[in-house]
């Protein structure tokens, strides 16, 4: 198991809580980097920098990475992100690439990662989805 001190990511957003994921959205980590950005994914966006990630809300957070990773959701390291994103550069065709290219450049400039929620959705009507999310979400960070 890590230490926590290299589990220590943050997120700006609003003073009353964090935004919710649209868990029925699945993309992937380029398209959620480039395209997603003010919109909901299954991701949610937090950085090892506090001072870059201010910009996406007046209220800083932190997130309890300990708990996300114990109680079986995926927190996608930044190391782990930029591996994946220049992977997907050396691989893919040219418009994939240049996406990824962006979304790296993107990732980078905030020292960004992603935690991806494993929560069971079954049973919860697509009209509450986001309301049930931010309940179930907003545990895992605190003020910072």
């Amino acid at each position: 198991m890590q230490d926590s001190s290299a589990l220590e990511y943050f997120r700006g957003d609003q003073a009353d809580g964090i935004s919710p994921p649209d868990l029925s959205k699945d993309v992937g980590y380029v398209d959620h980097i480039v395209k997603a950005r003010g919109k909901r994914t299954q991701f949610t966006s937090v950085s090892r920098d506090r001072a870059k990630i201010r910009d996406f809300g007046e209220q800083l957070y932190k997130l309890r990475s300990l708990e996300v990773v114990g109680d079986g959701h995926q927190l996608v390291e930044h190391e782990a992100l930029m591996a994946e994103l220049r992977r997907v550069v050396q691989s893919s065709e040219r418009a994939e690439r240049l996406k990824a290219i962006q979304a790296a450049r993107y990732a980078e400039a905030r020292v960004e990662g992603l935690v991806r929620w494993s929560f069971d959705i079954g049973g919860v009507p697509p009209k509450n989805l986001l309301t049930w999310a931010s309940g179930k979400v907003r545990p895992y960070f605190t003020k910072a």
